[in-house]
Order: structure tokens, then sequence, then C-alpha cells
């Protein structure tokens, strides 16, 4: 439980949102930011494929859950941005992962204790998911 706590540390930032939907509200809705390296030998396609499922049978059924994005930085290293209504939303669904078997197989195509970097750069958006 602890590898995944690691690999999926809420980074919670309160942002004003305005531009997402209607119904947020500015200090109230939150960005999970969960940068991660590509383990060697997956595919793109591979990283899409489950994180469609993680989409479809976990976050999608979360509350709170408004869109996420699958980001590509290089060709290892990526990022799971997801936006939610009130960060207790997202603490919550975080709470759950550990149980999520989607979400595990999920995990496995992350390489485990290699670190992103944490300097300024741009990404693309590979896909994108909404409620």
């Amino acid at each position: 439980m602890k590898a995944i706590k690691h690999k999926r540390v809420l980074a919670t930032i309160f942002l004003s949102l305005g531009g997402i939907t209607t119904s947020l509200h500015a200090g109230e809705a939150a960005i999970e930011w969960a940068p991660f390296v590509k383990a060697a030998n997956v595919t793109d396609e591979q990283l899409v494929a489950a994180a469609n499922t993680v989409n479809r049978n976990f976050l999608a059924n979360q509350k709170g859950f408004i869109r996420r994005e699958l980001i590509k930085k290089n060709e290892r290293e990526y990022a799971d941005v997801v936006y939610w209504q009130t960060k207790p939303d997202a603490v919550t669904a975080g709470e759950k992962v550990s149980t999520c078997i989607e979400c595990n197989e999920y995990f496995k195509l992350m390489a485990v204790g290699v670190r992103t970097g944490d300097e300024f750069s741009h990404y693309t958006i590979i896909k994108s998911w909404s409620r």
C-alpha cells in the first residue's frame, strides 16, 4: 500500500477554475497532479488502455469527479491531471485507490521509485476524459 501511496500522492492544488464548469466556485475546486515515469517497454497505447479502464470503472463513479487528462512530457515522463469539485472529493477518492483493481493494474505500468523532474516544463495532452 505504501508503494501505491508513493506513486499517487495527491498533490491537490486549490485554484480558481471558473473556465472548467459554471458550478464551481473559486477556492472550492481542486486539481490533482500525479506525475509518473512510464515503466520500460510500456507503450502509450497500453498506458491509454489502462487509463481508460481506470476512468470508466473508477473515476467516473467518484463523487466530485469533473475531468481528467493524461499528459506526456517526453517518452518516459507523464502525469495524470484530475479535476475535482472539492478537495474532500479528491481525498475521498484517493483513499479508495488502494482497493481499486483497475488502478493497481494501471500503476504496474509505472516505474517504481523513479522521480520526475521538478523543473518547469511543457506537456502534451494525449487523452482527456469528462464526466
